[in-house]
């Protein structure tokens, strides 16, 4: 199960320590909890719109701002050098690094007294979670063959839902808490309001998380000092652009859907407390289970699926499967915020998390297949890089424009209008942009430590030794 399989490294073989197998299963235990709390840390404050908006006096488009642009602009400026470290250096430290340095820029968003002195710490929070994807999806892949990578990246990729759930239904209950709570005074900042509590208390775990990583989470690549690989920029460049049609398509769908999936993370909280006058307590005990368990059952029923048949195909059926879950995405997307009454619209939001879900979860699977060894980290920023200036950067601040546009012009519930916009128009366009990338996916590189099949539609993939 465990590969011990060699990638070129500046002509030669890159070593790496034999791993057991239970030591590779905790190793994915450690990583999806790490990415479970950077999404706690990360959509809190959708959870705490409503007290933030009135304690510092922002605006939807203001809100839409501290949850995009200011996380995804440094997000993806951090994201392609942080991943090429992760391809030539040890992933397990640069791993405890970030965690501890999103922690504690999360815990100062608590003490922001202002939407500029917020905006720098999302920033901070940004710059530290931007190294966790690459480095740990490619250690995973060191770790498995490809069927278990499949269900390991599966595993992985429950943290968005569950942290988002946890965020939700924890962070709408520690709020309900805090009300009878005696605030501390913080010199230089005031006596601490209830929000920025919340804020300081889910940022403490990431302060045991980064110590435990570094002093039990092994990196299986061995690290030779003065050896550089040869993953150059030129490099990464040449082979997507060698490969456009495939790559361009793919990761712009990938994008879009992570501009769903913020969308309703930074907006779909606000929207039920504002048209079903709902408080934030009662929002998330209703949402947040829904939100955990559909996008928790979307991502293992996506693994499962990927997982069984035919190896070889695994690229084919992995594209097909997005494509058919962004067909049955599209009604949910585009009438879930429209729905008269709270039981409906659940119902319906329950379809639309489990195939966002699912779709999301697969997202770095084709990458993981495809790309060069000392290029894996890199493509793979590649597209959470893109996937943040469209998706975390563009969702929420796309909906809070066309909520405040909305509300000038009157429209009912101007917020659940911009949410089902949003959805319509960016399912449609995936549709679209999975079915090009299922055309051009022949023809792209294989890695090289893969044995080479060619299946009978004429395209060629190769399956790990």
């Amino acid at each position: 199960m465990i590969s011990t399989g060699a990638s070129d490294i500046s002509g030669g073989v890159e070593p790496r320590r034999r791993v057991a197998p239970a030591a590779g299963w905790y190793a994915v235990g450690l990583l999806a909890a790490c990415f479970t709390f950077s999404y706690i840390d990360r959509q809190i404050l959708s959870l705490l719109v409503t007290p933030v908006k009135a304690s510092l006096g922002l605006s939807d488009t203001q809100i839409g701002l501290l949850q995009g642009v200011s996380f995804s602009i440094f997000y993806v400026a951090a994201a392609l050098p942080l991943a090429r470290l992760a391809d030539r250096r040890n992933r397990s430290h640069i791993v405890a690094g970030c965690v501890g340095v999103w922690s504690v820029m999360t815990m100062l968003c608590g003490m922001a007294g202002s939407f500029w002195h917020l905006m720098a710490a999302r920033i901070g929070v940004a710059v530290g979670e931007a190294a966790l994807p690459p480095s740990a999806l490619t250690l995973m892949a060191d770790l498995f063959d490809r069927a278990n990578l499949a269900r390991a990246t599966a595993i992985f990729m429950l943290a968005p839902f569950v942290g988002g759930g946890i965020a939700l239904v924890g962070g709408g209950a520690l709020y309900a808490a805090s009300a009878d709570w005696a605030m501390p005074v913080i010199p230089g900042i005031g006596a601490v309001e209830r929000w920025q509590a919340v804020f300081i208390l889910v940022g403490l775990p990431g302060l045991i998380l980064a110590p435990l990583i570094l002093l039990t989470l092994r990196d299986p690549r061995v690290v030779r000092p003065n050896v550089e690989n040869d993953g150059s920029l030129r490099k990464l460049w040449a082979f997507m652009f060698s490969h456009w049609r495939f790559c361009g398509s793919y990761i712009l769908a990938i994008s879009l859907m992570v501009t769903l999936l913020n969308a309703h993370i930074a907006w779909m909280p606000s929207g039920i407390i504002r048209t079903f006058a709902l408080d934030e307590a009662a929002m998330g005990a209703r949402f947040g289970p829904i939100y955990l368990v559909a996008g928790a059952s979307g991502t293992i029923v996506a693994g499962w699926l990927v997982a069984r048949g035919d190896a070889s195909a695994m690229l084919t059926r992995t594209l097909r499967l997005m494509r058919l879950g962004a067909m049955i995405l599209l009604v949910p997307a585009l009438g879930a915020p429209l729905l008269p009454t709270l039981p409906l619209m659940l119902a319906s939001l329950a379809v639309a998390i489990f195939c966002t879900s699912a779709i999301v979860s697969m997202g770095s699977i084709p990458f993981q297949i495809i790309a060069p060894t000392d290029l894996r980290a890199q493509t793979i920023a590649v597209t959470s890089l893109a996937a943040a200036l469209f998706g975390t950067g563009l969702g929420p601040l796309l909906v809070g424009m066309l909520s405040d546009a909305a509300a000038a012009l009157n429209v009912p519930h101007p917020l659940m209008a911009a949410l089902s916009l949003v959805g319509g128009v960016t399912v449609s366009i995936v549709i679209v942009l999975l079915s090009i990338a299922i055309n051009h996916r022949g023809g792209v590189a294989p890695r090289s430590d893969q044995q080479e099949t060619t299946h009978e539609d004429g395209f060629t993939e190769r399956v790990r030794s």
